[in-house]
């Protein structure tokens, strides 16, 4: 069974079942009971309820807990909700001394965390390469939902029954109905009374997220406030993206290098502030290469474990983060950032072939 429509109400909670990156947790708590299929519904049947119970309010507020776990490390964080029409949703995620919130009113969407404000069109999605939350390397990753397309081409069937925290839910297990070759399962556990999400875990065979809602509120009065970007720190921002070279050298000032016997995929332009980052995507006989042009000084300054190397004459630092590394150097207050999936020899080897 398919599902293709339903409101950004159902998606906002359902979002904490398909949130996900990290790891491998636990499960729920209590056996799983046998399943009487002569008296139970089917799973297909309770997602429709699920659907109709979140569909039905007018508001919809709640917490919960998201626990990340890798073979490294446990992440937890506290999560809160709020979700009203006309596509009106916020997600706040405080992480110990980290707090990350976002949101949409239906004309734009925003997002405040540590690493500044950001808001842009509704109708647009932000570069995939921009930090809006938690870094790539952590076990924590969110977003907000604008659509609702969290149950789209989604199987459901029920495994059994059993309590959690006392609470007498089903037990479903979801699966994508398309024939992309993933290993990504989703759990839902959901309320026999009510039909509320009660837990859900997600899991793509080695990394696992699990989401406890301790807390749901259908009908609550919301203010319109809520879903508002923080004025106070609100920092215009403007992207595009571009499949031309030639485009993307259009729609700015800075004089774009490029990447000597590279192929060029694509280029976003992202202006904040007045401040200007150009990230290039290049294919160098099967490495993937980024090359960044930026005004933004946020660029500058030494890594930790940076070192001092030279690239066409010239002054510049290589650090290496995990399997990438990196190659900078500032000239003409315009910053150029190499990064390679590789060592750091390489990356200074592919820095040699960037020219304006």
């Amino acid at each position: 069974m398919e599902r293709r429509h339903h409101s950004v109400r159902t998606t906002a909670v359902l979002l904490l079942a398909v949130v996900v990156v990290g790891s491998i947790g636990t499960g729920a708590t209590g056996a799983v009971g046998a399943v009487d299929q002569r008296q139970q519904p089917t799973g297909d049947e309770i997602i429709d309820r699920v659907e109709q119970r979140y569909e039905s309010a007018d508001t919809i507020a709640g917490r919960a807990v998201l626990t990340t776990t890798n073979a490294s490390e446990t992440t937890t964080a506290n999560v809160s909700f709020a979700v009203a029409d006309p596509e009106s949703s916020r997600l706040v995620v405080e992480r110990g001394d980290e707090t990350y919130r976002s949101g949409t009113n239906g004309s734009v969407t925003w997002t405040v965390g540590p690493a500044g404000a950001f808001v842009w069109d509704a109708d647009s999605a932000p570069p995939s390469d921009q930090r809006l939350g938690p870094g790539d390397d952590d076990a924590l990753a969110w977003t907000v939902p604008t659509d609702g397309n969290g149950l789209d081409n989604v199987s459901a069937t029920l495994a059994g029954t059993t309590e959690v925290d006392g609470v007498p839910a089903y037990e479903l297990e979801l699966r994508p109905t398309s024939d992309d070759d993933t290993d990504a399962a989703t759990t839902l556990w959901v309320a026999q009374e009510d039909y509320r999400v009660l837990r859900a875990e997600t899991t793509d065979g080695t990394n696992t997220t699990t989401v406890d809602v301790t807390e749901t509120f259908f009908d609550v009065s919301i203010d319109e406030s809520t879903f508002q970007p923080p004025e106070d720190r609100l920092t215009a921002w403007s992207f595009d993206r571009y499949d031309d070279f030639g485009a993307a050298q259009n729609a700015t000032d800075i004089d774009l290098p490029s990447l000597d016997g590279g192929t060029f995929s694509e280029a976003t332009v992202t202006v904040q502030q007045g401040e200007t980052v150009v990230s290039q995507r290049y294919d160098l006989d099967g490495e993937n290469v980024t090359v960044v042009s930026t005004t933004s000084d946020r660029f500058r300054g030494e890594a930790a474990n940076a070192s001092t190397v030279q690239v066409a004459g010239q002054n510049a630092s290589v650090t290496d983060f995990g399997d990438r590394s990196a190659v900078f150097w500032t000239e003409d207050d315009v910053t150029t950032v190499v990064i390679v999936d590789g060592s750091t020899e390489r990356a200074v080897e592919i820095a040699e072939r960037v020219s304006t």
